[in-house]
């Protein structure tokens, strides 16, 4: 019970920070600027590509 409050407080506060422009909902600009971001932290080398070791050390130091 207490992890599903959890889960839905985190919830709330990913999509309060992805939601930049307050209107209550996402576009699609939102969501993809969130991507893009994510997508540029776990690409270490930064090559433009995600292989699975980036993603596992990515995982790991999370």
């Amino acid at each position: 019970m207490r992890q599903n409050m959890m889960q839905g407080h985190m919830m709330k506060i990913m999509f309060a920070v992805a939601d930049v422009d307050g209107d209550g909902a996402l576009s699609f600009d939102e969501v993809t600027t969130i991507h893009k971001r994510i997508f540029e932290t776990v690409d270490a080398n930064k090559d433009g590509k995600v292989t699975p070791e980036e993603m596992q050390a990515f995982m790991r130091d999370q």
